[in-house]
């Protein structure tokens, strides 16, 4: 018996869905995709006929490998990465559905539907909060936008009143003025006393980097200047860290992180007001134009550029964060 070829099995697939037969249209590309892993003709009708975005998203994503330049794949992968992504936080897969959605908001910043998913899976609810407020930015009459700011304020809320009732089991519960209830998308972080070190300090740094190396180095050369540093592996962390600790004097700032990047987390530390006076110095391997203005933007105080050098660091801690300070 003769091997079919690529050829035979487009010829095939052809028939197969002129007989409106999807499922034996699909299995025959997939078959010409294993014979010719480059065919860009049977990814594509692959795409056409997948089981899932899932697979139609792996059809592709295998074009543009072969021919980056293809228009028709360039222009339906990112519709179908949402639809992929959307589907994997329905699956409750969240790392997946994080990875595809921050791709399509990559390449589309005002993706609404994006922001949305991608609230539903983040990894706490301040992250949840940020991406929501992204959407509202873009649609500020977005219904399931509302609806996910105020389920996640009241999980915050519970979690502080829970936190409250831990703290303070036998002592009368708080009053609470309605008027005084904050509105902002971003909840404010209540005010705590900054941390009591064993000995003086020159002032509390908030380090966030999702890089183990660089926090240490941070912290190293820190607290051998006489500052007490509290370490964040991520935006989401630095939040929580915030909350546990009260307000740093001062916070070192990584741009490039998973989930919410340094600029937006600058974003939310502007907006709060608790938090908003607080000094800001990204930490970047871009120092360009660009990246600066999108600092500047968001609200960053200076910039530092990796790899750090421990002499600038100080400089800029000090100059920023001064022990004379009122």
């Amino acid at each position: 018996m003769t091997t079919p070829n690529v050829i035979d099995l487009l010829r095939e697939a052809t028939v197969a869905v002129r007989a409106n037969d999807k499922v034996r249209t699909r299995l025959l590309l997939l078959e010409a995709t294993k014979l010719d892993p480059r065919n860009e003709t049977a990814w594509q009708w692959l795409a056409g006929v997948a089981e899932s975005p899932t697979e139609a998203l792996h059809a592709l994503e295998s074009i543009l490998a072969v021919n980056p330049n293809n228009e028709k794949a360039k222009t339906a992968i990112g519709p179908v990465r949402l639809q992929a992504g959307v589907a994997a936080a329905k699956a409750k897969d969240p790392a997946t559905a994080r990875r595809l959605l921050r791709a399509v908001i990559a390449a589309d910043p005002r993706s609404e539907t994006a922001w949305v998913w991608l609230a539903s899976v983040a990894e706490s609810p301040t992250e949840a909060l940020a991406h929501l407020g992204r959407a509202l930015e873009i649609n500020p009459e977005s219904a399931p936008a509302k609806r996910g700011v105020l389920h996640y304020r009241a999980k915050i809320e519970a979690a502080q009143r829970e936190e409250q009732a831990c703290s303070n089991p036998l002592g009368d519960a708080p009053t609470v003025d309605a008027a005084k209830v904050d509105t902002a998308i971003v909840p404010r972080m209540p005010k705590k006393p900054s941390l009591a070190p064993a000995k003086p300090t020159l002032g509390t740094v908030l380090v966030v980097d999702d890089s183990r190396t660089i926090r240490k180095l941070v912290s190293m050369t820190m607290t051998g200047a006489g500052f007490e540093v509290v370490e964040a592996e991520d935006g989401s962390s630095a939040l929580d860290r915030i909350r546990e600790i009260g307000v740093p004097h001062l916070i070192l700032l990584d741009v490039a992180m998973p989930g919410m990047d340094g600029y937006e987390v600058c974003r939310l530390v502007r907006r709060n007001p608790d938090t908003q006076k607080v000094p800001v110095i990204m930490l970047t391997g871009k120092d360009g134009f660009f990246d600066k203005i999108r600092g500047r933007l968001a609200g960053t105080n200076a910039y530092l550029s990796k790899p750090l050098q421990p002499d600038a660091l100080l400089q800029a801690v000090r100059k920023h964060c001064p022990a004379d300070r009122t």
